[in-house]
């Protein structure tokens, strides 16, 4: 014979609690899974915007001259978002080396906005044409030999 004690169920109160408790579990996670979508968008365009950054400064080293002292700008398309990125070469006190300073920021974001900054530095022996007198680029193992290792 089964006690009727023993059978007894939840009270109403006691689901409304349990279901307090999993609604607000719940939520935290839902916050979680947000933020973490939003730190993905802001990864992935601080990703795409140094890489922007550092073309920009490599497009400068592989012109073969020195930049200028100067400011320039310009917009481009990338990973299928509009970009806009600015260099300024500013004075340094030696004369033959030259700072690079790139920001980039998404089209359409306030102009002190930048996502990026990025500096790289180009002196007058990169930008130089001429044969290195190095052993490696003569041809030569060991500096002085015949050429042969």
């Amino acid at each position: 014979m089964l006690n009727p004690d023993a059978s007894r169920g939840f009270t109403l109160v006691e689901v409304v609690v349990a279901l307090a408790i999993v609604a607000i579990g719940m939520l935290a996670v839902f916050k979680t899974i947000g933020d973490t979508i939003n730190n993905i968008s802001t990864l992935r365009d601080r990703s795409f915007a140094a890489w922007i950054a550092d073309n920009q400064i490599t497009e400068v080293r592989l012109s073969g001259e020195m930049p200028s002292v100067d400011e320039t700008a310009g917009d481009l398309e990338f990973a299928g978002r509009r970009w806009h990125w600015v260099a300024k070469v500013p004075q340094t006190p030696v004369d033959r080396l030259r700072r690079i300073d790139v920001r980039v920021r998404r089209e359409g974001d306030a102009e002190d906005s930048s996502l990026v900054s990025l500096a790289g530095f180009i002196g007058a022996t990169a930008t130089s044409t001429g044969p290195s007198p190095t052993p490696w680029n003569t041809g030569q193992a060991d500096g002085g030999g015949d050429g042969e290792p």
